[in-house]
């Protein structure tokens, strides 16, 4: 077991590099590159001819979704039909920041990142999913509900402590608004945060997801690419196109995934093996499918006897069947987890994500679990075809890009983002990401590669499974 109170951990870059470099072997050869053309490469991606009928029917439930959520938030008709295009055309999602404004640091430089991939291959539209099961404070002052604005910490709703620590910012159990407090400096408004306070909506919000949702698409205009359409998605999304999924007869996810507990059992065993190999750890069942919700408080459950069930202070039970999923779904009672938003998102449908540090090692091991479980319960050989013969199904794409320059204060001067773009697309992929500190200081990554230097892990072993051609 891994011990995440362990010291602090200063893993040399190089060995991180080496080790992605042998896990991704095709990315070598931008070792010394622009970092430029290492983003075209990750978002020049094409969609594979499927054998599987489960894959055709996911990638045209997982069109219809998007133009669907594009149409809520406002896009017109024409706009809404190229985003839908766009996906199919060309299968690739940035999945990798969490839930921030545009301007955090973390964000901001992986959708520069995104922007020099895109651009180079004349993309019109830009999706980017972002995860919002996370809470207002990830550590420290930093998080969805915190920015820094020329050296002093902002509190983005005007939230106390109490408010912020134990509820995900997907909650719908208040109403949100941009109250930008400066708790450095109460009462003084530094010019970025003014000039910041006239660019995002006034409005009140049911969640801090949809005022961050709606805060980024003014961004967006205000300071970003204007000849690329952004779009940003979160788990709130995700639920309306797991209620398509559940509501349609053809759909893999209902026949299969839901239409008992055999496979999705298997899938739940397949992650519990992993804690018995070098990749313990990366991934775990800390609830099964689903986040139960209460209150704007998530908790975990777990699958036992055909139901869903919570434990604690909590009591929920939901029977795993398509109808009743529908309608908690629909109440607002569960949230799918991130393994059932890659399953419905990218996996079926056969798109690459472009994730962090995490994710670079995650992310596989979930494909693993799943074609593991299809092999094991009635197997579908068209749809793990499908799934095995994935070019590049995943890839590190998301702090690849790092600089201690404050993003807000940059972004806000006019033509700022066209002169960062250009300097830092010149950087090489050895340059960009800095010191490299989401793998160098991670407990995990140090783990792997000792167990990779000693032999316990490598891609041919038993326990190996494939990152991708």
């Amino acid at each position: 077991m891994i011990d995440k109170l362990a010291p602090s951990v200063h893993l040399p870059k190089a060995d991180v590099l080496a080790l992605l470099f042998r896990l991704f072997p095709w990315s070598q050869r931008f070792e010394d590159a622009p970092v430029r053309d290492y983003a075209a490469a990750l978002f020049d991606a094409v969609p594979q001819k499927a054998r599987s009928e489960s894959r055709e029917h996911g990638m045209s439930v997982l069109q219809s979704w998007v133009g669907q959520t594009a149409r809520r938030r406002g896009y017109d008709d024409a706009l809404a039909a190229m985003f839908e295009r766009e996906i199919q055309s060309f299968p690739v999602m940035q999945m990798g920041p969490h839930l921030h404004l545009l301007i955090e640091p973390d964000a901001f430089y992986t959708h520069l990142f995104s922007i020099m991939g895109l651009s180079a291959l004349g993309r019109r539209t830009y999706l980017s999913y972002a995860c919002s099961t996370v809470k207002f404070v990830e550590r420290g002052r930093k998080g969805p509900g915190w920015l820094k604005l020329e050296g002093q910490s902002i509190n983005t709703f005007g939230l106390s402590r109490s408010r912020m620590i134990p509820y995900s910012v997907l909650a719908a159990n208040d109403q949100y608004a941009f109250r930008l407090v400066n708790v450095d400096n109460p009462g003084h408004e530094p010019e970025t945060m003014a000039r910041l306070r006239a660019i995002l909506p006034s409005g009140q919000f049911s969640s801090a997801a949809e005022a961050i949702k709606s805060g980024n698409d003014c961004l967006w205009r205000h300071v970003f690419d204007q000849k690329l359409s952004f779009m940003q998605v979160d788990d709130a999304d995700v639920v309306h196109l797991l209620i398509t999924h559940l509501s349609d007869e053809n759909s893999w996810i209902k026949k299969r995934l839901f239409k008992d507990c055999s496979l999705a059992c298997e899938i739940i065993a397949a992650i519990e093996k992993l804690d018995d190999t070098p990749w313990r750890g990366w991934l775990r069942n800390t609830t099964h499918f689903f986040w139960g919700c209460c209150d704007g408080q998530l908790f975990p459950l777990r699958l036992q006897g055909g139901n869903l069930r919570s434990g604690g202070k909590h009591e929920l039970t939901v029977d795993f069947s398509p109808s009743s999923i529908i309608d908690a779904l629909a109440a607002g009672l569960i949230i799918p987890n991130l393994l059932l938003m890659f399953i419905a998102t990218t996996m079926i449908p056969g798109v690459r994500s472009l994730g962090g540090s995490r994710h670079t090692i995650y992310y596989p091991l979930m494909r693993h679990a799943v074609c593991t479980a299809l092999r094991s319960v009635e197997p579908e050989d068209d749809l793990l075809a499908d799934l095995i013969k994935d070019r590049r199904p995943s890839a590190w794409g998301h702090r690849v890009i790092m600089r201690d320059w404050e993003p807000c204060s940059l972004s806000l001067e006019s033509g700022r983002i066209a002169a960062l773009l250009e300097s830092l697309g010149n950087a090489t992929l050895i340059e960009a990401p800095g010191p490299l500190s989401a793998f160098t200081e991670d407990i995990f990554w140090r783990e792997l590669v000792r167990a990779f230097a000693l032999g316990e892990a490598s891609l041919s072993s038993p326990q190996g499974f494939s990152f991708g051609a």
